[in-house]
């Protein structure tokens, strides 16, 4: 809802996604934030709110687990790039008083994603492992290619990020390879593990490798390889401040919705059916 001010949360507020969205909202101008929360004996509860572009100031950190959602106006948004766990702890919050979420999370169970659900009941919820607009328009490019070049080429995924991200392989890697199954008309879900097959690769399915190392913000390449040609779809993230921004136009976009699960290419690409 660009124009209008805009309320924040900001859960994993201490963090690199956190920091950056921190460092956008304040340079804003027409954002303000109410909470920054982290989960229980984090080292920084207490401080004030540091963000990525060296600002430091109010609020100061608090704790995840007794803060109360009342506290805040209403049509304040939650944004959370914290961990599975947190955002449980943070499900449990919002259980007292709903608030609209946008959760950025990667390594989501079903289990996870039921408690989305739950909450979506009774208030606006828009979940995505990666909220830059070249991913999703990445993802768009991957369905439409599978589905142009067919059974005739392979598909492969390789994805590479920095040593200190917990989950392999990432939910961007798995929503490109879903991309590509679905646009073949495929059920399958991504091949994980060829280590025990000993056999040829099969027709369809789609491959997904995962390396860890450095300072990789993301980058993730779709292969598609064929007997004397192939094709390379690649995306690479340069700083995290893409997905704060993407992360602060889905905030905008969610206050004021009506309760439910939202999409990511309902903000990026209003109108687009599908």
């Amino acid at each position: 809802m660009t124009g209008t001010a805009l309320s924040l949360v900001l859960v994993g507020a201490a963090g690199r996604m956190g920091r950056e969205v921190a460092a956008l909202a304040r340079a804003a101008g027409d954002a303000t934030i109410h909470a920054a929360l982290e989960a229980p004996g984090h080292p920084a509860l207490g401080r004030l709110l540091q963000d990525a572009a060296g600002g430091s100031g109010p609020p100061a950190l608090a704790d995840l687990t007794t803060w109360d959602p009342a506290a805040v106006p209403a049509g304040t948004v939650v944004v959370e790039f914290s961990s599975p766990a947190g955002l449980r702890l943070l499900c449990e919050r919002l259980a007292l008083r709903p608030l609209p979420l946008v959760s950025g999370t990667t390594g989501l169970g079903a289990d996870d994603e039921r408690r989305l659900d739950v909450l979506a009941e009774r208030a606006p919820v828009l979940h995505a492992p990666n909220m830059s607009v070249g991913v999703a328009a990445a993802r768009a490019a991957a369905a439409l290619l599978a589905r142009a070049l067919g059974d005739g080429f392979d598909a492969e995924l390789l994805e590479i990020h920095h040593g200190a991200k917990k989950d392999a392989p990432s939910g961007t890697a798995l929503a490109l390879a879903r991309a590509v199954a679905e646009g073949r008309g495929e059920a399958a879900e991504p091949v994980l593990d060829r280590t025990t097959r000993g056999r040829p690769r099969e027709r369809g399915g789609v491959g997904v490798a995962a390396l860890r190392g450095g300072g990789v913000v993301g980058e993730h390449t779709v292969f598609f390889l064929g007997e004397d040609e192939r094709l390379e779809l690649t995306h690479r993230a340069a700083s995290r401040r893409v997905f704060a921004r993407g992360a602060l136009r889905c905030a905008r976009w969610l206050a004021g919705r009506e309760p439910g699960r939202h999409r990511l290419d309902e903000v990026l690409f209003p109108g687009r059916s599908g």
